[in-house]
């Protein structure tokens, strides 16, 4: 996958953990695997902003407790 944007970052991020996270653990990963340079307010904006935007077509779902998960986990089932 390419890596054009901090969704991108953040998708990558994900499918690699497994798992939902939190805005400030994808923040930490996706700087420290040099894919994207983003604050914890980044990527929780990006992610708001993509969901609220695309709605069912974001790749990203919101979870209780301020976690973040790819919307596909969710049609796995």
């Amino acid at each position: 996958m390419t890596i054009d944007s901090l969704l991108d970052a953040c998708e990558v991020v994900l499918h690699e953990q497994g798992e939902p996270q939190s805005s400030y653990w994808l923040a930490s990963q996706v700087m420290e695997m040099k894919l994207w340079r983003a604050s914890e307010a980044d990527v929780r904006d990006a992610l708001r902003k993509d969901i609220a935007k695309l709605g069912q077509s974001s790749r990203f779902v919101a979870l209780p407790d301020g976690e973040w998960g790819l919307r596909s986990w969710g049609e796995d089932k």
